[in-house]
């Protein structure tokens, strides 16, 4: 055991040490041979380090996504000879007896593997058989989690370090009990029954034990073959997918918290498109306070109305930490929860939330990341996979519409939470523009006027036409930087611009009211 303890710390440095050098990598084919031997040493870890990878399989960075893609499911599984035992014992009987056939190649997850086989009554089952040894690799795993923040970008400055181990190990222990995970099926499958377009595949509990999980086999698509259907079809999974997690989050509560592509498979029929989802180790319980905190925060974000420094606190966020920056809340609001304002089909491709909130908080950002409380990382990673498997079918949808009827169904709740800016309260959404003014003169006669929602400035360059819009940067104006000056700003009412041409007697006047 010492010596397996030994290897795995000197395999941590080594993964550290790849993470460092993938982080300083400026030359294209440097950093690609980097995140190569980062990719292999994650996936001769296993546990906690896999898993870290393939959740960074998921970022905006199509090199990376590829990359760390590799440990969703083809990451190097153990020889059958390693995983045969396991099965002989938890069975209690040779495997020849319960399997007409098996495909000796198994895929690799993080903490076990799968293999595909054929019962002897001629059904088609996934067996997912737990890694040999694997509880106390990952236990170890968690001793030395400040090496494995290291490929997240410096975990340990951002977080409550102390909180998430706790929550990881909570975690990790129901997901290393497989009559645990069995059971987190059964009832995801129940919550889902209203959802048709969302298959959970059956567990076969005769065959089913702490460390062997039997189910019924499923077939589907990966994401990247489900993205290049038609539009028509992309959009009704998009919108099947964002009903599923919608409906999970707000009504049920129960979450999938392990989004990664190897969990995820998509089918088409004459009944329309299929969600088949895998995995139930990693589930949060959102408790109903902290749900209708987080569908409170949409629906003042929709209103563009109170302070959402009371629900945020109510989600557990330090006070201590958050109200210093209590005057940025309602822009950083409004930016993740953008989606639900925009009246149309958004796209979450256009979003880049990431950038502007990081222009929003400036370096008060890590005040707002240390705030968080723990258990939310669990809800951030559902909601990560929702926005990464929107992303990659790019067939927006409307989400005003799919959240709509959470609200109503839980409007009494919603109405009983205190929302109300106090007197002297900058963080008040009220406290924002509302309107976005783009008005242009020709001597005294108005020529335009025209109105846009005041988050229209973050685009401001698309608003308006060729003319104007050269006309405008020929005068030394950069609208990207006056966007992010606006953010910095926090939406705040205020002049963006004013332009006087004296060879066409025209005056363009660009402000926040």
């Amino acid at each position: 055991m010492a010596g397996s303890v030994i290897a795995r710390t000197l395999g941590y440095a080594d993964l550290a040490l790849k993470a460092r050098k993938l982080r300083r990598s400026s030359d294209r084919e440097v950093s690609a041979r980097a995140r190569s031997l980062l990719v292999e040493r994650m996936g001769k870890l296993r546990g906690l380090p896999q898993k870290m990878g393939q959740l960074l399989s998921m970022g905006g960075d199509e090199d990376r996504a590829a990359a760390f893609g590799k440990l969703t499911d083809h990451a190097e599984p153990l020889p059958f000879d390693e995983i045969e035992p396991v099965l002989r014992d938890a069975w209690d009987a040779d495997i020849v007896s319960i399997v007409r056939s098996i495909e000796t190649k198994g895929i690799a997850a993080s903490l076990g593997q799968v293999h595909r086989a054929t019962l002897m009554d001629g059904t088609d089952v996934a067996i997912k058989v737990q890694y040999p040894g694997i509880r106390k690799a990952a236990m170890s795993d968690l001793k030395m989690l400040g090496w494995l923040s290291a490929p997240a970008g410096d975990l340990r400055r951002g977080f409550d370090m102390q909180g998430y181990r706790n929550e990881i190990l909570r975690d990790l222990d129901e997901e290393l009990e497989y009559c645990i995970e069995a059971a987190n099926q059964k009832r995801f499958a129940y919550f889902m029954q209203s959802q048709p377009a969302w298959v959970i595949p059956d567990v076969i509990e005769s065959l089913s034990t702490d460390r062997v999980l039997v189910t019924r086999w499923i077939d589907g698509e990966r994401i990247e073959v489900a993205a290049k259907r038609s539009l028509p079809e992309r959009k009704a999974l998009a919108r099947s997918i964002i009903d599923g997690f919608f409906h999970t989050l707000f009504e049920s509560g129960f979450i999938h918290a392990d989004p990664h592509a190897g969990n995820y498979r998509f089918a088409h029929s004459a009944d329309g498109p299929r969600v088949v989802l895998y995995d139930f180790g990693c589930m949060y319980q959102v408790p109903a306070e902290h749900r209708m905190a987080i569908l409170k925060l949409i629906q003042m974000t929709m209103s563009n109305s109170g302070d959402p420094l009371k629900p945020l606190l109510a989600l557990g966020f330090n006070p201590d930490l958050l109200e210093p920056i209590c005057g940025k809340l309602a822009a950083v609001c409004g930016t993740i929860f953008e989606p639900f304002t925009y009246p149309g089909q958004f796209n979450v491709r256009e979003w880049k939330r990431g950038e502007r909130i990081a222009d929003i908080l400036g370096e008060d950002k890590w005040n707002f990341r240390m705030s968080g409380p723990p258990w939310l990382v669990f809800v951030m990673r559902a909601f990560h996979g929702l926005t990464y498997y929107l992303d990659r079918l790019d067939a927006p949808v409307s989400w005003s519409i799919a959240i709509r009827r959470h609200l109503d169904a839980n409007a009494a709740a919603l109405a009983a939470i205190d929302v109300t800016a106090d007197e002297n309260q900058a963080g008040a959404f009220e406290t924002q523009a509302r309107h976005l003014r783009i008005r242009v003169r020709e001597g005294d006669r108005e020529k335009v006027l025209l109105t846009f929602p005041a988050r229209c400035v973050d685009n401001l360059a698309e608003l308006m036409d060729d003319d104007l819009r050269e006309r405008i940067v020929g005068h030394g104006y950069d609208l990207e930087a006056i966007g992010k000056s606006v953010r910095r700003s926090a939406y705040a009412p205020q002049s963006l611009f004013e332009i006087n041409d004296v060879s066409t007697n025209k005056t363009a006047c660009v402000w926040l009211e």
